[in-house]
């Protein structure tokens, strides 16, 4: 999840863009997690963000969907089955789907985000909706390419039915 719409900048195949293992790290701290917490990580790309989740001791479970290796989130069907926590770098072009869908397949959702996802007008009436609970906003920005950062704030937006997530916006 690059800003990519520089003119001379080639966009990596399917928004594949994966996130620092510090990224994940700071919001890991920040989750009050429950004993035996199911998480689905909805494109997990290289598993990036799910090599962090798995050390955390109170995951018991980590599903996962990526549009590479034939496991479309946005069509896959889960059968009725419900998880603790989404959590990814969706792909900025299909953002609002992925949390749509999310936030029907889990109590917590989690989703790395630009923060100019905040500023759209089509937007609006998706923010009315699903206001976030929690922002936390990376103090450092983030490489996703390897080659230094780019010139775009991140932060990890939070959407909690539990209660048990803090609330508010937050600079990690």
């Amino acid at each position: 999840m690059s800003a990519t719409n520089r003119a001379n900048h080639k966009r990596n195949a399917n928004d594949s863009y994966p996130t620092p293992s510090w990224c994940t790290e700071a919001i890991v701290r920040e989750i009050v997690w429950t004993s035996d917490s199911r998480v689905l990580e909805p494109c997990c790309g290289d598993g990036a963000i799910s090599r962090v989740i798995e050390h955390v001791q109170w995951v018991s479970h980590i599903e996962w969907c990526e549009i590479q290796m034939g496991r479309d989130f946005l069509e896959y069907d889960f059968f009725g089955e419900r998880f603790d926590f989404v959590i990814t770098n969706p792909p900025f072009s299909l953002a609002q789907e992925f949390v749509e869908k999310s936030l029907t397949l889990a109590n917590c959702v989690i989703m790395l985000l630009r923060l100019n996802f905040l500023a759209s007008g089509k937007r609006k009436e998706f923010w009315e909706k699903h206001p976030p609970t929690a922002i936390h906003v990376l103090t450092k920005r983030p490489s996703f390419t390897g080659n230094g950062t780019d010139a775009t704030d991140y932060a990890w937006f939070v959407w909690d039915t539990t209660g048990r997530q803090k609330h508010g916006m937050f600079w990690i």
